[in-house]
């Protein structure tokens, strides 16, 4: 068959069930977005109760460090996680008994039928070469399996390694880089030491509002694709923040657009690659910076950001939130 998804052979660092189901969920928190996930065992019930303490572990970590900052984005970031966390539906029941669930405990012989939108698949216990057959037959492109085996049965398929998936992130990322040096816009200005530099990001967003936003937001979203389908992926810190500026340069040229705002740059929080944004009625108060629209208006025009004035002025009267 032509492989049209992607395993991942995984071992946890320690040893142990429990460890195993720890490392598949910490693996999952950073898939969530995506979509639906299948979770492959002998003993789904049991593997259920251990996966939600798991989760719920997570989810406290989280809330400590949501009360551990004044970061007003981190913030922003840990409850946006926090909350879809608390709501994803966990079951053991098959795709057909409960289509609403979103992450499904099935045995090796209750694999017949796949949720839809299914990106993630864990296998933590042994099944037969057909079975693994029928599941990648059922996976949409790019979708991933973990195996934490290490058998035969997932390899007999020939599925491509996840290399070649954070490989694309590479390819992406050039090609965004390419488009904006050529518009002089660099990206590893935006954030320096972890601070963001208002002046740089200003600058940035009046050069991309100036007619060239559509190409712009469409190679940031083929990027943005990539590095969720890749996830986790270890970053080094300085390549992660690289990546942070882009993706909430992005954000705020979509929020500027007068075509419908949507949250598709608003990612979920994970402890490898970390996109800490703001949702659309937060990037508005931020871009105003406690100013009234006309006095940003004002302040834009002066320093030659013509185009980001305007966008703000649309942007007002759209949203009605001029407060002159």
């Amino acid at each position: 068959m032509d492989a049209k998804c992607y395993i991942e052979l995984r071992k946890p660092a320690a040893r142990g069930t429990d460890s195993v189901i720890a490392d598949a969920m910490r693996h999952l928190n950073t898939r969530q977005h995506l979509g639906k996930a299948v979770i492959i065992c002998d003993q789904p019930a049991a593997v259920l109760s251990a996966a939600r303490k798991q989760w719920l572990k997570l989810s406290r970590s989280l809330q400590k460090q949501r009360s551990s900052t004044l970061n007003a984005d981190k913030i922003l970031k840990y409850t946006h996680t926090i909350t879809r966390m608390q709501r994803m539906h966990f079951t053991v029941k098959s795709p057909l008994e409960r289509p609403t669930g979103e992450v499904f405990f099935l045995s090796p012989d209750e694999l017949t039928t796949m949720p839809a939108y299914c990106w993630s698949v864990y296998s933590l216990c042994p099944i037969n070469p057909e079975a693994a057959r029928l599941v990648a037959s059922q996976l949409l492109q790019n979708a991933l399996i973990v195996d934490y085996i290490n058998s035969a049965d997932w390899r007999t398929l020939e599925l491509n390694p996840k290399k070649m998936l954070e490989e694309e992130v590479t390819k992406q990322w050039q090609h965004t880089q390419k488009f904006l040096h050529k518009h002089r816009v660099d990206v590893t200005r935006l954030i320096v030491d972890g601070v963001h530099d208002f002046e740089a990001m200003d600058d940035a967003l009046d050069i991309l509002l100036g007619g060239h936003s559509h190409d712009f937001l469409h190679l940031a979203n083929d990027f943005q694709r990539a590095l969720e389908l890749s996830r986790p992926l270890r970053l080094k810190k300085s390549v992660r923040f690289a990546y942070d500026s882009l993706i909430l340069l992005a954000h705020r040229v979509q929020a500027l657009r007068p075509s419908a705002y949507s949250h598709h740059f608003l990612e979920s929080y994970n402890e490898d690659d970390t996109f800490f944004l703001y949702d659309g009625h937060r990037v508005q108060k931020q871009l105003i910076g406690g100013e009234t629209v006309a006095e940003a208006y004002h302040r834009h025009t002066q320093a030659g950001r013509h185009h980001l004035a305007r966008s703000l002025q649309s942007l007002a009267e759209r949203k009605q939130i001029d407060n002159t």
